[in-house]
């Protein structure tokens, strides 16, 4: 269904930006798996459950992601700062 987007190009123009999100993330040493896009109809709600099953098991077997740490690592650093001050 790619293309047949109700907003013309909302789609594909979609793609070009997950495209180019994927490669960022890579850049910063983020598993771009953990960005999908698909292209489903409304039509389509059980294939749709299916994908966010699957997508869940997959982050979940990828782990925290490497942003939840780096935050975890500044709230730590920040409230020894206020301990100390």
């Amino acid at each position: 269904m790619e293309g047949q987007c109700h907003f013309l190009e909302g789609n594909t123009n979609a793609v070009k930006r997950i495209k180019k999100v994927k490669g960022m993330l890579s850049l910063v040493g983020i598993d771009p798996g953990r960005l999908e896009f698909f292209h489903l109809s409304a039509a389509q709600g059980p294939r749709w459950a299916e994908i966010c099953t699957e997508f869940t098991e997959k982050i979940s077997a990828l782990g925290p992601s490497p942003i939840w740490f780096a935050l975890q690592k500044k709230l730590e650093a920040e409230e020894k700062n206020r301990q100390a001050a």
